[in-house]
């Protein structure tokens, strides 16, 4: 099961990676108001490149899946990656005035977005957690990409002082609690990062490992991104992506049906403050006008309908304690 899982973070990097070539990302709309994206494509380029060096196999699977990506595919890359870039952006600019902030990115595979956080927020310690070999394979790319490197300002291990590689199965709760305990600090405004990560744990480990995060960190936000399976009698849009990632990967999604709706998934964070959006309630409400205009003119989007029945299936939510 970990390797299938660890499958999927190939697939969300060709995502990013079509949607930067195509010009979805960066956001110029929320670069200027919020965060300095300078380099952010050349930086993802060069994460790819030094990948073909450590595995030629893995390089491939993603640059044929980069040209094979959809406009539909785009536009999801885009909401995703921008609107958890708003809530961290947010966060750090209210506790600006702190010494020490901390990102805690639970399962955070190829994710780069620590680079452009590093170099804008200098009170950030960034930590980056999930599987060995994942992380294993980050270190490897990190180490050998001089431009990485230098954007980092990391030594020998792809690590600094502010930035930090770990690997832990979050699916062990006491191992993640001796990660989380000996390598951060519990008294840190801190925000967790979990993109995919809940919905591919069992139900009971999923709740373990909430529990020990709320349990370790004072005050913080967690931030988490993840598809809902449906609740109406009708919509079978869970059944349908569990027969097929079953089909197609033997990868399940334990809690998909479980927590198959805003209501439900935002139990799962039952004593902290919760907000949730759909990533269609974000697209139509939160993106401004020009920013939608900019990306009609990028591609052609004729799966509007599509589109949105997607987006109504993943959710962002932000759970504050």
């Amino acid at each position: 099961m970990e390797k299938v899982v660890q499958q999927t973070d190939y697939d969300a990097l060709s995502c990013r990676l079509a949607a930067i070539s195509k010009g979805y990302l960066p956001s110029v709309a929320f670069q200027v108001q919020r965060c300095n994206y300078h380099g952010y494509k050349e930086m993802h380029m060069e994460y790819l490149h030094s990948l073909k060096s450590v595995s030629r196999r893995i390089h491939s699977k993603i640059f044929r899946a980069m040209q094979n990506s959809f406009p539909v595919m785009n536009y999801g890359t885009y909401l995703r990656t921008v609107s958890i870039d708003i809530q961290i952006n947010d966060f750090l600019k209210s506790h600006s005035k702190f010494q020490n902030v901390q990102i805690i990115n639970l399962g955070c595979g190829s994710d780069l977005r620590m680079i452009p956080i590093i170099k804008n927020f200098t009170n950030v310690t960034y930590i980056d957690i999930d599987y060995k070999d994942s992380i294993e394979m980050k270190r490897k790319i990190l180490d050998q990409n001089r431009a990485l490197k230098k954007a980092l300002e990391s030594d020998d291990d792809g690590e600094t002082n502010r930035y930090k590689l770990i690997s832990c199965d979050l699916n062990d709760e006491a191992q993640t609690v001796r990660t989380l305990s000996e390598s951060t600090s519990s008294d840190s405004p801190t925000i967790v990062i979990s993109e995919c990560v809940l919905c591919y744990m069992d139900d009971h480990a999923s709740k373990q490992l909430i529990s020990v995060v709320l349990d370790i960190y004072k005050t913080g936000i967690w931030i988490s991104y993840d598809p809902i399976g449906g609740s109406k009698f009708s919509d079978r849009f869970g059944i349908i992506m569990q027969s097929n990632l079953r089909e197609s990967r033997h990868l399940e999604m334990p809690t998909l049906m479980i927590y198959n709706s805003k209501e439900t998934y935002s139990s799962r964070f039952a004593n902290c403050n919760v907000e949730i959006k759909d990533m269609w309630d974000i697209f139509e409400n939160d993106i401004p006008k020009e920013e939608i205009s900019r990306l009609k003119s990028l591609q052609f989007l004729d799966e509007v309908e599509e589109l949105k029945i997607m987006q109504t299936h993943y959710v962002l939510l932000k759970a504050s304690w």
